[in-house]
């Protein structure tokens, strides 16, 4: 019996972090009056923080709640079907620090079609991804 080799397979947390490392725009989904919200933001992975820059507004309220947000970032190939997906996990957080705001203004984020006086960051406690790789050819 020929063995079924799939194209779908987890990846490790470093390709995790290395992934995210190498896009600039993702997804941040909060739960809001018991519905899931997705935004798109311009994002950094700072140290092992995702870190973006918002108005006021949903995100930055869930920021200073301490809600629980879900990260995604992705790439895809439509013609191979080929493609990964990263999604992270952690509690966001309203950056006031003055010292660590001044820091964060020399990183090269701009926030998703405005302003973005804000700064939000979401110290990553949990990171998964999978990658849907090409069949091998048949025999």
């Amino acid at each position: 019996m020929a063995r079924v080799v799939s194209p779908l397979r987890e990846l490790a947390e470093r390709e995790c972090l290395e992934l995210l490392a190498s896009r600039v725009i993702g997804r941040v989904a909060v739960v809001v009056e018991g519905e899931a919200r997705v935004f798109p933001v311009n994002y950094l992975l700072d140290g092992r923080a995702i870190v973006f820059r918002t108005d006021e507004g949903t995100k930055l309220d869930a920021a200073h709640a301490g809600a629980v947000g879900t990260f995604e970032v992705d790439d895809s190939d439509p013609l191979y079907h080929t493609g990964w997906s990263v999604m992270a996990k952690g509690r966001l957080e309203a950056v006031t620090d003055q010292h660590e705001l001044r820091r964060m203004q020399g990183l090269p984020v701009r926030a998703w079609g405005r302003d973005g006086q804000h700064w939000v960051r979401m110290p990553i406690e949990a990171v998964s991804g999978r990658r849907i790789e090409r069949e091998p050819a048949q025999r």
